[in-house]
């Protein structure tokens, strides 16, 4: 496979631009949860949502400005004549991953964030419980009783043949869904509330909840509008980097002191990793039209466009999705050290 090089003005986001406790809202150097982080020591993580991208439209709008609508308007009338009023338009780009992946690669794969994310709280001075030994308890017994079904209906496909859905989600071994920022009630109520008590009791740990989505590459769409009085011409220039980012994050805390909030903790804006991979990047109408036999179960789109195929070895999109989810789990310790221990 041949390296994408593209003369474009590279992302100014990558995993070290910002500092670690500016990357997120809601803890850091503040924040609603870090009242509940104070001096918390261990950790560990029973939710970790992971979804993983496998089609992806990106769209971007651009409006006129009020400065030319205004001149354009007064040419209209100058005229005689009305304008249409503030014009927009919009181009979009779909793209379409092809690395060879199943759900049990996905699987493994989550199994492998789990772990990186585990060592890399443990790396910044943390205890961290791993949730082989979590599962073992008679507290931890009763959350996995209530929560087992409602991850089993969340994850994408039971078959491991059909992939199945544009995202496919899973999560890591002995970890759960229990509620995320569009749960009705957070929590679930008193009776959750009776079965922290018991496994805080047990572990004297926080509990870590993450929910992820996982790009498998970064679009830059630069779409430019000239609008007058006798119409309008959209101009648009593609972009595909060969990086993979996180595009979509949310997280909860429940330590012996609290949580979780009404609102969770989230990313200030997408993670973007620091580094390229191999790819080759083509369009293909026939090789979309099968890929999305395979990745959506039903109401399969039709490919009257013309998207681009993301073509990645499975071991490159491994390694890739890897290497992002290490670069992000360094700076999600960095953050919480300063919103533990104040550092």
């Amino acid at each position: 496979m041949k390296k994408i090089i593209l003369s474009a003005a590279i992302l100014t986001l990558t995993a070290g631009s910002l500092l670690a406790q500016e990357m997120f809202n809601g803890f850091g150097t503040k924040g609603f949860y870090n009242k509940s982080l104070k001096n918390q020591d261990s950790f560990y993580i029973p939710q970790m949502q992971i979804g993983f991208e496998t089609y992806v439209e990106t769209k971007e709008v651009e409006k006129e400005s009020k400065l030319s609508a205004f001149a354009n308007n007064m040419a209209a009338h100058s005229k005689g004549g009305q304008y249409g009023g503030r014009q927009s338009s919009s181009a979009r780009v779909t793209t379409i991953l092809d690395a060879g992946m199943e759900l049990a690669d996905f699987q493994s794969l989550a199994n492998d964030f789990h772990k990186i994310l585990e060592d890399e709280i443990a790396k910044a001075g943390f205890k961290v419980l791993p949730m082989e030994d979590v599962d073992k308890l008679d507290s931890y017994q009763k959350i996995k009783d209530k929560y087992s079904d409602k991850t089993d209906r969340k994850q994408s496909k039971a078959d491991p043949s059909d992939v199945g859905f544009g995202t496919i989600k899973v999560y890591p071994e002995n970890t759960l869904f229990m509620f995320d920022e569009k749960s009705v009630m957070k929590g679930g109520g008193p009776a959750f509330y009776g079965m922290l008590k018991k496994i805080h009791a047990e572990t004297n740990a926080g509990m870590i909840l993450q929910n992820l989505t996982i790009d498998f590459s970064t679009v830059e769409l630069d779409v430019k509008l000239d609008a007058g009085v006798k119409g309008k011409t959209t101009t648009a220039e593609m972009k595909i980097l060969p990086k993979m980012r996180i595009t979509y994050n949310t997280m909860d805390f429940i330590t012996p002191k609290g949580g979780p909030n009404s609102a969770p903790a989230s990313l200030n804006s997408e993670f973007i990793s620091g580094k390229e991979y191999n790819a080759n990047i083509y369009s293909d109408k026939e090789k979309a039209a099968s890929l999305f036999k395979k990745f959506f179960a039903i109401s399969v789109p039709s490919v009257d466009f013309d998207p681009r195929i993301i073509e990645i070895s499975k071991e490159d999109y491994i390694a890739a999705s890897k290497d992002l989810f290490t670069q992000y789990s360094k700076e999600f310790a960095k953050a919480l050290v300063v919103g533990a221990k104040g550092k």
